[in-house]
């Protein structure tokens, strides 16, 4: 299966985890080196296993021969299955920063989905070994108001473009959310300045106050609002 096809496969299930007016900012996996190091002992074992059988081949004749090179490529396939089963896992992995929240995938036929509010992250740490600084990963700790606390995604490729976007989605949301605060208190604010215009008004036609009070009251609270 070629990356493209595996990226378009993953996102189309993300497509499905996302809400109306939800747009994808980044997304990440961990670092390539993780799953190289974990497939390189099963990638040389069954390469082992495939000079075995044409060792074999070369060396052994008849029926001998033919029992040797079944069970050496047929138990080559384990160790080859593995390596295949991680690359995919490690390839379906991924980390995604929306305009809403951090989305969490994992599973290759079976999906595990974990996501955080973004107004549920109170701080984001970072932590850079000197090997996770020469080769660009690093582990993140996204700590949130929510039961699970703590939040810990290790070996993140590229850490610092992922808590940047993850701090600027979070900004940007805050932003929104008090301009629609404005918005929402602005009528509240005109219907309140109107109702004492007119509670004014009455005053000075019953004659409570005079004509010059009533106009600067009526400049005063014009002012205010």
């Amino acid at each position: 299966m070629s990356d493209d096809r595996g990226g378009s496969i993953l996102m189309g299930y993300l497509d499905n985890l996302l809400a109306d007016q939800e747009q994808v900012i980044l997304k990440a996996h961990r670092h390539p080196m993780f799953v190289t190091l974990t497939m390189l002992p099963l990638v040389l074992l069954t390469i082992a296993l495939w000079v075995a059988a044409g060792f074999a081949a070369s060396r052994l004749d008849g029926r001998n021969e033919s029992i040797v090179l079944i069970v050496l490529l047929l138990g080559s396939l384990v160790p080859l299955g593995s390596a295949l089963q991680k690359y995919l896992r490690w390839r379906r992995e991924e980390y995604v920063v929306t305009n809403h929240r951090i989305i969490q995938v994992e599973g290759i036929i079976n999906k595990h989905t974990f996501d955080s509010a973004l107004d549920k992250v109170n701080d984001v740490q970072m932590r850079q070994s000197m090997f996770g600084r020469m080769f660009g990963y690093g582990d993140l700790e996204i700590i949130t108001g929510s039961e699970i606390g703590v939040n810990k995604l290790w070996g993140l490729a590229k850490p610092f473009e992922f808590k940047r976007a993850l701090l600027e989605a979070r900004i940007g949301r805050d932003e929104r959310r008090n301009a629609r605060r404005a918005s929402d208190q602005q009528p509240d604010e005109g219907m309140e300045a109107a109702r004492l215009l007119a509670a004014l008004t009455d005053l000075r036609d019953s004659g409570v106050i005079s004509p010059e009070e009533y106009e600067a009251r009526r400049r005063q609270l014009l002012r205010q609002t």
